[in-house]
């Protein structure tokens, strides 16, 4: 019984090193925002704005601002051409969305 409990627990903590639980313990991510990308400039100005997320249990809380809008007012960016979010999370405790505006 007790080489069943030692196998079992030897198995689920070679799962969570390995990602077979799909980022359980950290993940780190780039996704495009926008996917039409037909005839979009390439351009190297850039800004960027995040939320801060924790959540435990039931309770959650976030902050910041991620709007597009506010990122490129920020940064002086008068034409925008594409977007990316940044997804960061440690034992999906600790999550912060990062939205990468690129324009002009």
């Amino acid at each position: 019984m007790k080489t069943m409990r030692v196998a079992t627990l030897t198995l689920f903590a070679a799962m969570l090193v390995t990602g077979c639980s799909s980022g359980l313990l950290y993940t780190h991510t780039w996704q495009p925002l926008t996917v039409d990308m037909d005839r979009t400039r390439v351009v190297s100005t850039s800004g960027a704005g995040d939320i801060k997320h924790i959540a435990i249990y039931m309770a959650s809380v976030a902050w910041d601002s991620a709007a597009i809008g506010d990122i490129a007012k920020k940064r002086g960016l008068h034409e925008l051409y594409f977007a990316d979010l940044e997804t960061f999370s440690v034992l999906r405790i600790w999550n912060q969305y990062t939205v990468h505006v690129y324009g002009q």
